[in-house]
């Protein structure tokens, strides 16, 4: 009885730790969320929100995005609301990104931003860019 007790226990911790993971800093708000690995993200992150919100991109449901630095380039990981699929991807929705993107890098004069599309561990799924 006591090895099942141990056992439970010892798979419980494993679990509550595994779950518990680290995103990084965050910036946050009601309508968005934003993840930084690095702290001198900290102004990007916030850029980054400030784009969000004067373009109208935040939506009926809370948004989570990561911004991660990657050799070179900074990425901003988007997460879809939708099941993504990247074979039922469109043309039309690849160039949308693409100029979300272009946009993004413009406002924020960082030609070294990549837009992610993650799952919701933000790990990449698609990157427009390779």
């Amino acid at each position: 009885m006591t090895k099942v007790k141990i056992y439970s226990l010892s798979m419980l911790l494993f679990l509550f730790c595994s779950c518990g993971q680290d995103y990084g800093n965050k910036l946050e708000s009601s309508e968005l969320d934003i993840f930084y690995t690095d702290k001198n993200d900290e102004d990007l992150a916030r850029n980054v929100a400030g784009f969000w919100k004067e373009n109208d991109l935040l939506g009926k449901k809370k948004q989570f995005l990561h911004l991660s630095r990657n050799k070179n380039v900074v990425q901003l990981k988007l997460i879809p609301s939708e099941k993504f699929e990247v074979k039922n991807f469109s043309f039309d929705e690849r160039a949308t990104l693409k100029s979300l993107q272009d946009s993004l890098r413009i406002a924020l004069k960082n030609n070294d931003l990549e837009l992610v599309i993650a799952n919701n561990q933000f790990k990449t799924v698609y990157n427009i860019n390779q």
